[in-house]
């Protein structure tokens, strides 16, 4: 390249002195070496730019011709704010995009699968059974054992101080408590005969026959849960070391809130609230829907806005790279003075 660059300029003096041009004026109509130096490093940057055609290479190109100074500085500020808002445009697409293909996967998924689960008609203590939502945790986080589900019976063995209060679904009363060593029961004849005592320290019934159950621990914890005839989780309550958790049936009320001392969580089929004590935010149903389906309505526009976006900053990145490459060819031809050659033919 530097041999190719040599052999030019000498054959330029060369044609200069035998058309009797002073060596002098020949070098001062040449320029400054350094502005000379730039033009030929713009120049190389564009060969190399024309082999391979990049984006490194033709910022190279770019940065070559701004080093000229024929680069307009009032032009190059709006190009650069719009290369800004390109590249924010891309974020902000692909943000939507991610955001709603969440969203849409999730409702998806939950809608086919029943997972992730958004509504508490899973619970159930009936026939079916579930330990997770009647075993009591102690404070070290393992069960306490006072009352929990065995082989679809539901075992109580209150603690020193503890009550358990069931109602059948034939709507008799069962008080089952402790005082010291003594396990005391207090039952009507029929509801007694739905019980079964194992041992000194525990009591059992059919979980089936169970619609209401009330717990109260000797250090202030409560729970309550009701379930329908199928076993059902209808209403829970629960209150233990300052948190507390309320659940509703599912449905156009179904509620749940969920309490850790100042801050609360409130899901609904038409809301949900967040409070912390400091922030609040509450997100509201779109008019005829559940949040569920406000939720996928809402991630099907993030995605449709997100392709969209993308799909025009994708189309306005390639017409930007078509009239950049357009006016770095417009400078170099300045550069190297075809535009004048062409002219004086």
């Amino acid at each position: 390249m530097v041999r190719e660059i040599l052999s030019d300029y000498e054959e330029y003096f060369n044609d200069a002195l035998a058309d009797g041009r002073d060596e002098a004026d020949v070098v001062a109509a040449l320029g400054s070496p350094q502005k000379l130096a730039r033009e030929l490093k713009a120049q190389n940057h564009y060969r190399q730019w024309e082999q391979h055609r990049s984006f490194g290479n033709l910022s190279r190109v770019v940065a070559s011709i701004a080093g000229l100074g024929v680069l307009n500085f009032f032009l190059a500020i709006p190009f650069m704010v719009y290369l800004m808002f390109l590249t924010i445009g891309y974020v902000v697409s692909v943000s939507f995009l991610v955001a709603g293909l969440a969203v849409v996967l999730g409702w998806g998924s939950h809608s086919l699968f029943g997972w992730p689960e958004f509504s508490v008609d899973s619970l159930d203590i009936g026939h079916r059974g579930a330990p997770g939502l009647v075993d009591v945790k102690a404070d070290d986080g393992s069960a306490s054992g006072e009352f929990r589900i065995e082989h679809g019976r539901l075992v109580l063995e209150p603690d020193s101080g503890s009550t358990i209060r069931l109602t059948t679904r034939q709507g008799d009363p069962i008080v089952v408590s402790r005082n010291g060593d003594s396990l005391k029961v207090d039952a009507s004849q029929p509801a007694r005969l739905l019980l079964q005592q194992t041992d000194d320290d525990e009591v059992s019934i059919n979980s089936h026959a169970v619609a209401a159950l009330a717990y109260s621990g000797s250090g202030g914890d409560q729970a309550a849960f009701r379930v329908d005839d199928n076993g059902r989780l209808t209403s829970l309550q629960a209150s233990a070391g300052g948190q507390e958790v309320k659940i509703e049936a599912s449905g156009p009320h179904g509620l749940t809130v969920l309490k850790d001392g100042n801050s609360v969580l409130e899901i609904s089929e038409k809301k949900i609230t967040v409070k912390d004590g400091i922030s609040f935010v509450h997100l509201d149903a779109l008019p005829g829907m559940s949040v569920g389906m406000s939720a996928a309505i809402v991630g099907l526009g993030l995605l449709l806005a997100g392709a969209l976006g993308l799909v025009f900053c994708v189309w306005l990145t390639r017409l930007t790279w078509r009239v950049l490459v357009s006016y770095v060819k417009y400078q170099i031809e300045l550069v190297s003075g075809k535009d004048r050659e062409n002219a004086a033919a």
